[in-house]
């Protein structure tokens, strides 16, 4: 069962577990009643790794309007 969630595909957000810039690629899973997410990080030498985190953990990083975090 999917839950809605204001994360969205392909949106980068601040991920608070990590403390790293992560792109959103799916929800993948509810566990206790949170939504799981899909996330992908890009290490050095572009080399990327996805991990699945609760939505709660993702943080946007929008500009002026969107709530999310200024100038990250």
């Amino acid at each position: 069962m999917k839950m809605t969630t204001a994360i969205e595909r392909g949106t980068e957000y601040l991920c608070i577990k990590l403390g790293e810039v992560v792109t959103a690629i799916q929800q993948v899973a509810v566990v206790k009643g949170l939504a799981m997410w899909e996330v992908e990080r890009t290490l050095g030498g572009g080399t990327r790794k996805r991990l699945i985190v609760p939505a709660r953990s993702l943080l946007p990083l929008g500009g002026p309007g969107t709530g999310g975090l200024q100038g990250a």
